[in-house]
């Protein structure tokens, strides 16, 4: 199950006019939800192919369930996301909130 976050709608627009992203998404789960902060967009902005959860401050709300697909991942493509780990120095970007964080406004 893949699982792409999206705190700004700024974000998911630019996700959402990559196709090839969305695809990568698809290849790797039988099954691919967009997680909005609820207020951002409509379930009927994002492409049928994937669920949407709206999060409030309290839940995870299904608008719309993820469609399931038969999934056949490579044994290599396993282990090498299993052996995957974050990026020495890696950290949020200043930019970037954390999802339920209440703080809405936009920074540069």
């Amino acid at each position: 199950m893949v699982h792409e976050v999206k705190v700004r709608r700024s974000d998911l627009l630019t996700d959402l006019r990559n196709p090839a992203k969305r695809a990568a998404y698809l290849q790797l789960g039988s099954e691919c939800w967009y997680v909005l902060r609820a207020g951002i967009a409509r379930a009927d902005e994002v492409p049928p192919e994937c669920g949407v959860l709206f999060a409030t401050d309290t839940a995870l709300d299904v608008a719309r369930p993820a469609p399931r697909r038969a999934m056949h991942l490579p044994f290599d493509l396993w282990m090498a996301l299993a052996r995957a780990t974050p990026l020495p120095g890696w950290r949020l970007e200043d930019n970037q909130g954390l999802l339920g964080d209440t703080d809405q406004t936009e920074k540069p």
